[in-house]
C-alpha cells in the first residue's frame, strides 16, 4: 500500500471539511424554505377563510377615531394613519391570540407580533375570531415638541 503525501492529505482534509459545511449549509437553507412555505401557508388559508368581508376604520389624524369600536366576529378592523408621523399600535401578550387575519402584524418571517408600526399613510389590520373586548394603546408624538401621546382603544367583538 503506498503512502499518499503529506500534503494530498492536508488538501483531502480541507475538502472533506468542505463538503461537511455545504451540506450543513444546504440542511440549513432547506428547513427555513420548508418553514417559510408552512407560515405562508397557515397564514393565508386562515385568513381567506375567516373573513365576513365587513370593514371597519380607525383612523389616526390629531386623536384617534372611533375610541370604542363593535365589530362581529370575522370583521376587518383597520387602522389607518393619516398624521405625518408614524403610530405604534400595542396589544398585551396574548390579546392577538385568535386573530383569524392580519396585516402589518407580522416580522421578517411572517410571524405574528403583538405590535405594529404604521408608517404616515400607511396602515394595518387584524380579523378578530373569538367573542369578546380586547383592549390596545396608539403611540404617536404629541403637538408639544419632544413629547409622545398615548391613546387607549377598545374592540367589542360580538357574534
Amino acid at each position: 500500500m503506498q503512502d499518499w503525501p503529506s500534503e494530498t492529505n492536508q488538501w483531502t482534509k480541507d475538502t472533506m471539511k468542505s463538503l461537511v459545511i455545504l451540506k450543513c449549509l444546504t440542511i440549513a437553507v432547506a428547513f427555513l424554505a420548508i418553514a417559510g412555505c408552512a407560515a405562508i401557508k397557515g397564514t393565508a388559508g386562515i385568513a381567506d377563510s375567516s373573513r365576513t368581508g365587513t370593514i371597519h376604520d380607525v383612523k389616526f389624524e390629531e386623536r384617534m377615531t372611533p375610541v370604542i369600536l363593535r365589530v362581529r366576529q370575522g370583521d376587518e378592523v383597520r387602522w389607518v394613519n393619516r398624521r405625518s408621523t408614524d403610530v405604534k399600535l400595542e396589544f398585551l401578550d396574548g390579546a392577538l391570540d385568535d386573530v383569524v387575519c392580519q396585516s402589518g402584524f407580522s416580522n421578517l418571517f411572517r410571524r405574528q407580533q403583538e405590535s405594529a408600526t404604521i408608517k404616515p399613510n400607511g396602515s394595518a389590520s387584524l380579523c378578530f375570531g373569538r367573542v369578546g373586548t380586547i383592549t390596545y394603546n396608539a403611540r404617536m408624538d404629541s403637538p408639544v415638541a419632544g413629547g409622545q401621546m398615548i391613546e387607549s382603544g377598545t374592540i367589542q367583538v360580538t357574534q
